[in-house]
């Protein structure tokens, strides 16, 4: 994957999702890009890649804070619970690789299951 297939997907996904309300492109380089996608001023979702390393950092941030987030760096994937997303859950479920498309239709339930839509 370049990091122009990761914005363009993280573009095509955010356009699937009508809480969406706008995507902007915060970093970009040679080999990582950051998107921020706003739901509204308080409440949005950060997607970060770096390719060159296969880093991914995938967030939900309400009010300054990750409330959900799933994360791959040397180590594998791991999840950031919504009950305590300071955890890192390394359990099969927090362990599975998560796309683009998998991750924000992880928000959409978290949002909905916290009262936050």
């Amino acid at each position: 994957m370049t990091v122009s297939d990761f914005i363009a997907a993280v573009r095509a996904e955010a356009a699937q999702l009508p809480l969406v309300t706008q995507v902007l492109l915060a970093d970009q380089t040679d080999y990582a890009a950051k998107l921020i996608l706003t739901i509204r001023p308080d409440l949005f979702i950060q997607m970060y890649a770096n390719v060159e390393s296969g880093t991914r950092g995938y967030a939900l941030v309400f009010r300054g804070q990750r409330i959900y987030g799933r994360d791959c760096d040397a180590q594998g994937w791991h999840r950031h619970p919504p009950h305590d997303p300071l955890a890192h859950d390394v359990t099969p479920e927090g362990r599975h690789t998560v796309e683009v498309g998998d991750f924000l239709r992880e928000v959409r339930d978290v949002l909905e299951e916290e009262g936050l839509l």
